[in-house]
């Protein structure tokens, strides 16, 4: 560090693993549920990478809970089955191309039973030019206060990782932290939202996720958060949304087509009073009713004149499996817009001010300090062509080798030049993390870098604390304790683990942030790594 430089300076740790969780899968119990009882045996979590390695893989996915229940565990036969739903479906063509599809309704239950409609509805919009699927499903078991958010890097199937919007996530929670949650404890053990991933992995190759739980049994508030989703997403023409929901259930066949007619038709019609009124039913009506409320309220605020509601297919499990004395309905609708409407399309990473040019600019700047440290120089003091970079900033660097950790040193307050500061850190990061030995001439080749710019510090109470977004300082009687936005994420922990942890990095007791006489204050942090470089 410079001499003379009163700036805090805080070694952070800043990636580690845990084991992973094998938590016990449920087995389902019939066609509301997805598959008789007999003769299906739910794989132990271990299983499931074993049998399909050439798969993708993200370290700490969230595990497939229903494989080798719902839909087979066995990845080519997976892949096979999906295929052919797909390729069976006559809705390829179903709405016109110059039609822009902003969400789709899919069921749930298990292959035998609705894959031929969930085929139905993916096949409309499979190969369409969308980044992210929005699946907005339920939780048959348990009820929530807020909509709950999967804030995990991505989710396992037996077809591999598939990856989830970090940044989507992040924002919805910081916009509308009063409406959504991040609860991984509502994904556990739940069908209806992992049943749609394989067909989102088959029919949109590449695409990232944002996975929602909308299990609040309260009209207004999911109204409420319709519209927060179209105030996020609403002009975002990259998005889709997968609405999850079987029908009616447990009626003779001819009068749950009866059921079901009605409700699809009301939806096609857009009568939405009288829908609400049917569709809430607990036997007659959608047992996805509170994610395809939360979509109507999000759909319904663009130009009626503009939408169009088209049913795509239509079948019971009497018509899948046979049996017609007591069936579950299941449906596929396609909900489009008139192109133009949604004009926008965002990159994955908001960088706030710090344009392309900037961000070269600070990570050859980092390069060259570190590749001067480990070689017993001192990098020249910087220039720069920005007049943003000259201004005071904060920032931490963090060196990985190999992926793993091996220096991360930053400032918290902004006191000298940006890149003054960048200069600084890089250089500490290679020499004077006392965890580390010195940077080697010979490891250059085997770093990768990655860059944090702080905002300034703000006090914040417990409860506004997101996961992910926030970095967190925690003090108390002369002891201080940072932790980087990064860190609760890589580390899998919830907001009060952060808080705990935050405290054990003070010194102080775990439980420290619950004492009125601990100043907590938090910071964002604008991360950019190597291939973070082009705009």
């Amino acid at each position: 560090m410079k001499t003379g430089n009163a700036v805090l300076s805080i070694v952070v740790l800043c990636a580690f693993a845990l084991p992973a969780c094998s938590e016990k899968r449920p087995t389902p119990s019939g066609p509301s549920e997805g598959v008789p009882d007999k003769g299906v045996a739910t794989p132990a979590a271990s299983t499931k990478k074993e049998a399909n390695p050439e798969s993708t893989r993200i370290d700490n996915a969230f595990d497939a809970q229903v494989a080798g229940g719902f839909y087979t565990a066995d990845p080519a036969e997976l892949r096979r089955q999906v295929a052919e739903f797909l390729d069976k479906a006559g809705t390829q063509n179903a709405v016109a191309a110059d039609r822009d599809i902003v969400g789709i309704l899919s069921p749930h239950a298990g292959y035998q039973y609705s894959g031929p409609i969930a085929g139905e509805a993916f096949a409309a919009v499979k190969g369409r030019n969308y980044g992210t699927v929005v699946v907005m499903a339920l939780n048959h078991r348990k009820r929530s206060s807020k909509v709950a958010v999967l804030d995990k890097p991505a989710y396992d199937t037996p077809l591999g990782s598939i990856e989830i919007s970090r940044t989507m996530v992040r924002k919805i929670l910081v916009d509308h932290g009063d409406l959504f949650e991040a609860n991984e404890g509502m994904f556990r053990g739940e069908h209806s939202l992992e049943v749609q991933i394989p067909f989102i992995q088959a029919a949109l190759p590449g695409v990232k996720i944002v996975p929602l739980i909308v299990a609040v049994p309260d009209n207004d508030f999911l109204d409420r958060a319709g519209v927060a989703l179209h105030d996020v997403l609403g002009k975002r023409k990259d998005v889709l949304f997968v609405v999850s929901s079987d029908l009616s259930h447990h009626f003779p066949y001819e009068q749950a087509r009866g059921f079901d007619e009605k409700n699809l038709s009301l939806l096609e019609t857009w009568n939405i009073k009288d829908w609400i009124e049917s569709a809430s039913r607990t036997r007659e009506g959608m047992c996805g009713f509170g994610p395809m409320l939360t979509f109507v309220s999000m759909f319904g605020r663009y130009d009626e004149a503009k939408r169009e509601v088209k049913r795509l297919g239509y079948r019971n499990s009497g018509d899948t499996a046979g049996d017609k004395s007591s069936v579950v309905g299941y449906g596929a609708l396609a909900f489009s817009l008139e192109k133009g409407m949604r004009d926008e399309r965002s990159g994955e990473v908001d960088f706030g001010p710090y344009g392309a040019a900037q961000r070269r600019e600070l990570m050859a700047l980092a390069k060259r300090s570190v590749e001067a440290a480990a070689r017993g120089k001192r990098a020249s003091n910087p220039e720069t062509k920005s007049k943003l970079l000259d201004d005071k900033g904060a920032a931490f660097v963090t060196l990985k080798k190999n992926g793993k950790l091996r220096g991360c040193i930053g400032h918290v307050v902004a006191r000298v030049p940006l890149v003054d500061c960048v200069n600084d850190v890089a250089r500490s990061a290679a020499i004077h993390d006392t965890r580390f030995s010195p940077v080697s001439p010979e490891e250059l080749a085997d770093l990768t870098y990655e860059i944090s710019v702080l905002t300034a510090p703000e006090p914040i109470k417990p409860e506004n604390v997101v996961v992910g977004v926030h970095g967190l300082i925690m003090s108390r009687g002369g002891r201080s304790g940072l932790l980087l936005p990064q860190v609760p994420i890589e580390w899998e922990w919830n907001r009060e683990e952060f808080l705990a942890h935050t405290c054990r990095k003070a010194g102080l007791p775990l439980d420290c942030w619950k004492d009125s006489a601990t100043e907590i204050k938090s910071f964002r942090a604008i991360v950019f790594g190597e291939e973070d470089l082009e705009d």
